[in-house]
């Protein structure tokens, strides 16, 4: 499935993260085809493994887009599309990266503490045992599980939340996608392959991050500059993981997403 904003020709695609996190680039996409004045693809993902989420996008994309196409992916999404971009080229005319995960392990630990450290007693402890939950072959109920999960990563991951609030859009938690694609995703972080596929990209690449965002920033730039990747980085004050629900970060940010398309 695959959701439409503005007017064809669709020339920008906005990933949604997660895993699992199905139609959660809504307000990424609405605001963009707002603010850039284009044609907008918020593509949902649906396979379980990362080639076939590859091979779901390039079809996605192939019905519908007008390539080559920018992507822009968040958190997770920016890892798949990152991967989708070194993988075919010639589809993608550009790659922004917003709220993107660290590309190296050595980051991991500062996310959790960020997070903990901004939640209250009762919600701390059942952040981490909703962790835990979620990592057990034996969880029942992934879906409630990961949702509950994402409402109190939202909690912790906002600096300031949009007065009046961003529209949400219609979405699912899939916590079986979550539980099969992030295991892939993780090992591939791990043994150094993600990185390794970042080095491949040949097109241009912008990176958007939240200077409060609990994802370190420099857990996307220094390993990028570690491997060779050329990139142009913009920090935004005042904003969590999520800018286009933010309140002093949601116009400066649709504004430069303009500007880079």
């Amino acid at each position: 499935m695959t959701r439409r904003y503005g007017k064809a020709p669709f020339r920008a695609a906005a990933i949604h993260g997660g895993p699992g996190a199905v139609g959660s680039a809504g307000g990424l996409a609405e605001g963009l085809a707002v603010s850039a004045s284009c044609g907008v693809l918020e593509p949902f993902q649906s396979k379980e493994t990362i080639p076939e989420l590859e091979a779901e996008l390039e079809k996605q994309l192939a019905a519908e887009a007008a390539a080559p196409v920018a992507l822009i992916g968040h958190s997770w999404g920016a890892w798949l599309a990152a991967l989708f971009a070194a993988e075919h080229p010639e589809r993608v005319s550009k790659l922004i990266l917003v709220g993107s995960g660290p590309l190296h392990s050595r980051y991991v630990p500062l996310i959790g503490e960020r997070r903990l450290a901004r939640l209250d007693g009762r919600r701390r402890e059942r952040f981490q045992a909703l962790l835990a939950e979620l990592d057990s072959p034996d969880a029942i109920d992934r879906d409630a599980l990961l949702a509950e999960f994402g409402a109190l990563c939202t909690a912790s991951d906002v600096y300031a939340p949009a007065d009046p609030p961003c529209p949400e859009s219609p979405s699912h938690c899939d916590g079986r996608m979550y539980a099969r694609v992030w295991a892939e995703a993780a090992a591939l972080r791990e043994s150094g392959e993600l990185l390794r596929r970042f080095s491949a990209l040949r097109i241009p690449v912008t990176v958007i991050h939240g200077e409060a965002d609990p994802h370190p920033p420099e857990g996307v730039a220094e390993p990028l500059r570690e491997a060779g990747v050329s990139f142009s980085f913009r920090l935004l004050p005042r904003c969590g993981h999520t800018p286009w629900r933010e309140q002093y970060a949601r116009g400066p940010f649709f504004d430069l997403l303009a500007r880079e398309l």
